[in-house]
Protein backbone atom coordinates (compact mmCIF):
# COMPACT_ATOMS: atom_id res chain seq x y z
CA UNK A 1 0.00 0.00 0.00
CA UNK A 2 1.53 3.53 -1.00
CA UNK A 3 2.01 6.26 1.32
CA UNK A 4 2.24 9.62 0.43
CA UNK A 5 5.01 11.69 0.55
CA UNK A 6 5.33 14.10 3.95
CA UNK A 7 3.32 17.32 3.38
CA UNK A 8 4.99 20.66 2.76
CA UNK A 9 5.80 21.59 6.32
CA UNK A 10 4.77 25.29 5.60
CA UNK A 11 3.50 27.33 2.84
CA UNK A 12 5.40 30.68 1.39
CA UNK A 13 4.09 33.98 2.57
CA UNK A 14 6.56 36.13 1.20
CA UNK A 15 8.90 36.23 -2.20
CA UNK A 16 11.76 35.08 -0.51
CA UNK A 17 10.08 31.94 0.85
CA UNK A 18 8.69 31.44 -2.37
CA UNK A 19 12.38 32.28 -4.25
CA UNK A 20 13.99 29.94 -1.61
CA UNK A 21 11.49 26.92 -2.77
CA UNK A 22 12.55 27.73 -5.96
CA UNK A 23 15.84 26.97 -5.47
CA UNK A 24 15.27 23.92 -3.52
CA UNK A 25 13.74 22.27 -6.30
CA UNK A 26 15.99 23.31 -8.60
CA UNK A 27 19.03 22.51 -6.93
CA UNK A 28 17.01 19.05 -6.46
CA UNK A 29 16.44 18.63 -10.31
CA UNK A 30 20.09 19.53 -11.09
CA UNK A 31 21.61 17.11 -8.76
CA UNK A 32 19.22 14.38 -10.38
CA UNK A 33 20.88 15.61 -14.03
CA UNK A 34 24.21 15.90 -13.13
CA UNK A 35 25.39 13.99 -10.13
CA UNK A 36 22.44 10.78 -9.85
CA UNK A 37 20.15 9.84 -7.46
CA UNK A 38 21.75 8.50 -4.95
CA UNK A 39 23.77 11.88 -4.42
CA UNK A 40 20.23 13.28 -3.77
CA UNK A 41 20.44 13.61 -0.28
CA UNK A 42 18.86 17.14 2.21
CA UNK A 43 22.09 18.07 2.87
CA UNK A 44 23.28 17.80 -0.96
CA UNK A 45 20.25 19.88 -2.06
CA UNK A 46 20.48 22.23 0.73
CA UNK A 47 24.26 23.10 -0.19
CA UNK A 48 23.84 23.29 -3.46
CA UNK A 49 20.78 25.67 -3.38
CA UNK A 50 22.57 27.62 -1.23
CA UNK A 51 20.99 27.48 2.10
CA UNK A 52 21.32 26.10 5.34
CA UNK A 53 20.15 22.41 6.12
CA UNK A 54 17.76 24.08 8.74
CA UNK A 55 16.31 26.47 5.92
CA UNK A 56 15.66 23.23 3.65
CA UNK A 57 13.64 21.99 6.83
CA UNK A 58 11.51 24.54 7.22
CA UNK A 59 9.54 23.36 4.22
CA UNK A 60 9.82 19.71 3.81
CA UNK A 61 10.38 16.96 6.04
CA UNK A 62 12.49 14.65 3.68
CA UNK A 63 13.87 14.65 0.07
CA UNK A 64 10.75 12.92 -1.17
CA UNK A 65 8.66 16.00 -0.01
CA UNK A 66 10.66 17.92 -2.32
CA UNK A 67 10.41 15.34 -5.35
CA UNK A 68 6.83 15.10 -4.36
CA UNK A 69 6.23 19.18 -4.91
CA UNK A 70 8.10 18.84 -8.16
CA UNK A 71 6.49 16.30 -9.44
CA UNK A 72 3.11 18.49 -8.89
CA UNK A 73 4.54 21.44 -10.50
CA UNK A 74 5.23 19.49 -13.35
CA UNK A 75 1.74 18.46 -13.62
CA UNK A 76 0.19 21.58 -13.04
CA UNK A 77 2.30 24.12 -14.59
CA UNK A 78 -0.32 24.82 -17.17
CA UNK A 79 -3.84 25.06 -15.57
CA UNK A 80 -5.30 25.42 -18.69
CA UNK A 81 -4.23 22.19 -19.63
CA UNK A 82 -5.93 20.82 -16.48
CA UNK A 83 -8.91 22.64 -17.84
CA UNK A 84 -8.62 21.26 -20.86
CA UNK A 85 -8.39 17.14 -19.50
CA UNK A 86 -11.46 17.96 -17.90
CA UNK A 87 -13.47 19.45 -20.30
CA UNK A 88 -12.32 16.54 -22.61
CA UNK A 89 -13.65 13.72 -20.18
CA UNK A 90 -17.02 15.27 -20.12
CA UNK A 91 -17.43 15.60 -23.57
CA UNK A 92 -15.90 11.82 -24.23
CA UNK A 93 -18.12 10.80 -21.29
CA UNK A 94 -21.36 11.83 -23.61
CA UNK A 95 -19.84 10.33 -26.73
CA UNK A 96 -18.47 6.24 -26.03
CA UNK A 97 -17.26 4.70 -23.22
CA UNK A 98 -14.86 2.72 -25.16
CA UNK A 99 -13.53 6.37 -26.02
CA UNK A 100 -13.65 7.90 -22.82
CA UNK A 101 -11.38 5.03 -20.95
CA UNK A 102 -8.96 5.24 -23.73
CA UNK A 103 -8.56 8.97 -23.05
CA UNK A 104 -8.68 8.91 -19.24
CA UNK A 105 -5.70 5.49 -19.69
CA UNK A 106 -3.98 8.10 -22.06
CA UNK A 107 -3.78 10.68 -19.92
CA UNK A 108 -2.48 9.16 -16.72
CA UNK A 109 0.06 7.01 -18.97
CA UNK A 110 1.32 10.48 -20.21
CA UNK A 111 1.94 12.26 -16.52
CA UNK A 112 4.15 9.20 -15.44
CA UNK A 113 5.72 9.16 -19.07
CA UNK A 114 6.28 13.03 -17.99
CA UNK A 115 7.31 12.34 -14.91
CA UNK A 116 9.85 9.39 -15.67
CA UNK A 117 11.40 11.40 -18.41
CA UNK A 118 11.62 14.06 -16.51
CA UNK A 119 13.11 13.04 -12.74
CA UNK A 120 14.65 9.30 -14.60
CA UNK A 121 15.99 6.61 -11.99
CA UNK A 122 14.75 8.85 -8.69
CA UNK A 123 10.82 8.66 -9.74
CA UNK A 124 11.16 4.69 -10.33
CA UNK A 125 12.33 4.94 -5.80
CA UNK A 126 9.44 7.16 -5.39
CA UNK A 127 6.27 6.38 -7.39
CA UNK A 128 4.38 4.46 -5.25
CA UNK A 129 4.59 7.14 -2.82
CA UNK A 130 3.71 10.23 -5.19
CA UNK A 131 -0.33 10.63 -5.43
CA UNK A 132 -1.38 13.17 -8.07
CA UNK A 133 -5.25 13.05 -6.80
CA UNK A 134 -5.05 13.64 -3.64
CA UNK A 135 -3.02 16.86 -4.41
CA UNK A 136 -5.42 17.53 -6.70
CA UNK A 137 -8.47 17.09 -4.44
CA UNK A 138 -6.41 19.48 -1.74
CA UNK A 139 -5.88 22.25 -4.32
CA UNK A 140 -8.98 21.77 -6.42
CA UNK A 141 -12.19 20.42 -4.06
CA UNK A 142 -14.63 20.94 -6.43
CA UNK A 143 -12.77 18.14 -8.35
CA UNK A 144 -14.17 14.45 -8.31
CA UNK A 145 -12.03 12.00 -7.78
CA UNK A 146 -11.54 9.39 -10.77
CA UNK A 147 -13.74 6.72 -9.44
CA UNK A 148 -16.34 8.81 -8.49
CA UNK A 149 -16.04 10.08 -12.06
CA UNK A 150 -15.76 6.35 -13.93
CA UNK A 151 -18.73 5.38 -11.78
CA UNK A 152 -20.90 8.25 -13.63
CA UNK A 153 -19.37 6.88 -16.70
CA UNK A 154 -20.39 3.25 -16.21
CA UNK A 155 -23.88 3.89 -14.99
CA UNK A 156 -24.30 5.66 -18.06
CA UNK A 157 -23.28 2.82 -20.18
CA UNK A 158 -24.69 0.42 -17.92
CA UNK A 159 -26.18 -1.79 -21.05
CA UNK A 160 -22.83 -2.61 -22.45
CA UNK A 161 -21.63 -3.38 -19.28
CA UNK A 162 -21.07 -6.94 -17.37
CA UNK A 163 -20.35 -5.70 -13.84
CA UNK A 164 -23.36 -4.41 -12.38
CA UNK A 165 -22.08 -2.70 -9.32
CA UNK A 166 -20.80 0.15 -10.97
CA UNK A 167 -18.78 1.63 -7.82
CA UNK A 168 -16.94 -1.38 -7.49
CA UNK A 169 -16.50 -1.46 -10.89
CA UNK A 170 -15.06 2.05 -10.81
CA UNK A 171 -12.92 1.23 -8.14
CA UNK A 172 -11.77 -2.11 -9.92
CA UNK A 173 -11.14 0.11 -13.11
CA UNK A 174 -8.69 2.53 -10.99
CA UNK A 175 -6.93 0.10 -8.61
CA UNK A 176 -6.23 -1.48 -12.49
CA UNK A 177 -4.81 1.17 -14.28
CA UNK A 178 -2.90 2.34 -11.29
CA UNK A 179 -1.71 -1.24 -10.04
CA UNK A 180 -0.94 -1.89 -14.07
CA UNK A 181 1.28 1.39 -14.21
CA UNK A 182 3.27 1.14 -11.29
CA UNK A 183 3.86 -2.71 -11.56
CA UNK A 184 5.82 -1.77 -14.94
CA UNK A 185 7.34 1.64 -13.73
CA UNK A 186 8.93 -1.58 -11.08
CA UNK A 187 9.75 -4.12 -13.29
CA UNK A 188 10.08 -2.62 -16.66
CA UNK A 189 9.78 1.09 -16.80
CA UNK A 190 10.31 1.37 -20.30
CA UNK A 191 7.37 -0.35 -21.27
CA UNK A 192 5.09 2.81 -20.29
CA UNK A 193 6.90 4.56 -22.91
CA UNK A 194 5.76 2.61 -25.73
CA UNK A 195 2.32 3.42 -27.66
CA UNK A 196 1.14 0.01 -27.54
CA UNK A 197 1.21 0.28 -23.82
CA UNK A 198 -1.65 2.30 -23.08
CA UNK A 199 -3.94 0.44 -25.87
CA UNK A 200 -3.06 -3.26 -24.57
CA UNK A 201 -4.10 -1.76 -21.12
CA UNK A 202 -7.49 -0.23 -22.86
CA UNK A 203 -7.65 -3.60 -23.36
CA UNK A 204 -7.26 -5.30 -20.19
CA UNK A 205 -9.77 -2.70 -19.10
CA UNK A 206 -13.00 -3.56 -21.14
CA UNK A 207 -11.70 -7.10 -21.44
CA UNK A 208 -13.05 -6.59 -17.31
CA UNK A 209 -15.98 -4.69 -17.97
CA UNK A 210 -17.84 -6.16 -21.07
CA UNK A 211 -16.98 -9.43 -21.46
CA UNK A 212 -19.27 -11.74 -18.21
CA UNK A 213 -17.45 -14.12 -16.26
CA UNK A 214 -17.74 -17.87 -17.32
CA UNK A 215 -21.06 -19.62 -15.63
CA UNK A 216 -19.02 -22.31 -14.02
CA UNK A 217 -17.70 -19.44 -11.97
CA UNK A 218 -20.95 -18.31 -10.72
CA UNK A 219 -22.20 -20.47 -7.50
CA UNK A 220 -26.13 -21.52 -8.14
CA UNK A 221 -26.54 -20.34 -4.39
CA UNK A 222 -25.08 -16.91 -4.89
CA UNK A 223 -26.58 -15.38 -8.18
CA UNK A 224 -24.84 -12.02 -9.80
CA UNK A 225 -26.28 -8.77 -7.60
Amino acid sequence: MKSSPAPRRRNPIQSRAEATLAAIREACLRILEQEGPDRLTTNRIAEVAGISIGSLYQYYADKHAIAADICNSLLVADLGELDRYTEQSLFMAKKSLDETLAFFIQEKVARHRKLYRQLKDFYLEIHWRYDFETYMLEHFPQRMTTADFLHIVLRRYREELAPRDFSIAATMVVNAIEGTIHATLDHNPEQILNAAFSEELLALVLGYLKHPPPLSSISPSQPPQ
